[in-house]
C-alpha cells in the first residue's frame, strides 16, 4: 500500500497511473479504479452506476490527470462502492494487479473501515495506491498500513509547461498566484475566467471595507449562483486581503475559511456566503 498526499492538482494521479503501469507491465490484469462520485446515495449502491461513473472519471483522469474540476466537493466514496471494489479480489489474479483509490480522504469512515480487513491482509500480487490532499484526513489505521509519500507543489515554470502541454495558453501572473503551486487549480481558474472574477473582487472589497455592504453584494450578483465560482471568489478575496493588509487580517481569513467550508458542505448557499462576508467586512470597517 502506497499513500501519495499533497495539494490537489499537482500530479498525484499521474504518478499513481505511471506506477500502476510499471507494476502491471507483464500482467493481464486491468488497473482498478475507485474514485469519489456524486449524485444520489442510491447511485453509490448500484454496481452498474458505480462502474459507469468511475469509467467516465478514469477516462478523464487519463486524458488530463491534473485538472481538479472532475470531482465535485459533494462527491464521496461510500460503503457500497468499497464493497463493489472488493469483489475484484474474489478471483485469483493473472499477474500483478493495482487498485488506484483517488481522493481517499473523501472516504466516509464506515467505507474506510470496510477496507481495513483487506488492507491488513492484502491479497497476493495486489497493490493499492491511494491519493489524498492530506494523509491526516484519513483514519490512523489506514495511514499506519501505508507507505506514505508527500508530493511537492509545483513551481510556476512547471505549471506553465503543464498547462501548455494540455492545450492551455500561458497562465498570467494572477492565475499563477492564485494556483499556489497547483497546475489543476490553474486550469480550473482559466476555465472559470478568474481574471474577470479578480476585477470584481477588488470592487467588492473596496465597497465592503468602506461599509457599503449592499453595494458590495450587488456587484457580485453575476457570479454568486455557482458554488465553484463563489469558492474561487472567496479564495481570491483572501489573497487580496492578505496583500492590502500585509498579512494582518487573520479574522477575515478565518471568516473566509469558515464560509468556504460551510458553503461547500451546503450549509450556506453561495449567495449567502458572499453576502455574509460583505457584511463582516463592512462591520469590521465600521
Amino acid at each position: 500500500m502506497l499513500l501519495l498526499d499533497g495539494q490537489a492538482g499537482i500530479g498525484k494521479k499521474l504518478l499513481a497511473m505511471d506506477l500502476a503501469k510499471m507494476l502491471c507491465e507483464h500482467s493481464s490484469e486491468p488497473i482498478i479504479w475507485l474514485t469519489p462520485i456524486d449524485g444520489k446515495a442510491e447511485d453509490r449502491d448500484s454496481p452498474a452506476k458505480i462502474d459507469a461513473k468511475i469509467a467516465e472519471l478514469s477516462q478523464k483522469f487519463m486524458q488530463n490527470p491534473f485538472h481538479t474540476g472532475y470531482i465535485t466537493e459533494s462527491a464521496l466514496i461510500s460503503v457500497g462502492m468499497v464493497k463493489h471494489l472488493l469483489r475484484n479480489f474474489e478471483l485469483k489474479a493473472g499477474g500483478n494487479r493495482v487498485a488506484i483509490i483517488t481522493n481517499a480522504d473523501s472516504m466516509r469512515d464506515d467505507a474506510a473501515n470496510k477496507l481495513l480487513k483487506t488492507f491488513e491482509d492484502v491479497p497476493p500480487n495486489t497493490y493499492f495506491i491511494l491519493t489524498a490532499n492530506s494523509r491526516h484526513s484519513l483514519l490512523p489505521t489506514i495511514r499506519s498500513r501505508s507507505t506514505c509519500f508527500s508530493v511537492s507543489s509545483l513551481s510556476n515554470s512547471e505549471i506553465s509547461e503543464i498547462l501548455k502541454y494540455y492545450g492551455y495558453a500561458a497562465p498570467t501572473g494572477d492565475i499563477l498566484e492564485f494556483a499556489a503551486g497547483s497546475a489543476g487549480k490553474a486550469m480550473l481558474a482559466v476555465d472559470s475566467n478568474y481574471s474577470a472574477i479578480k476585477e470584481k473582487i477588488e470592487v467588492y472589497a473596496k465597497l465592503a471595507l468602506e461599509g457599503d455592504a449592499s453595494s458590495a453584494i450587488l456587484c457580485t450578483q453575476a457570479i454568486e449562483k455557482d458554488a465553484n465560482i463563489a469558492a474561487f471568489f472567496l479564495e481570491g478575496l483572501a489573497l487580496y486581503l492578505l496583500k492590502i493588509y500585509s498579512g494582518q487580517c487573520s479574522v477575515h481569513i478565518q471568516s473566509i475559511h469558515f464560509l468556504l467550508q460551510a458553503m461547500l458542505a451546503k450549509k450556506f448557499t453561495a449567495e449567502h456566503a458572499i453576502q455574509n462576508m460583505a457584511l463582516r467586512l463592512a462591520q469590521k470597517a465600521i
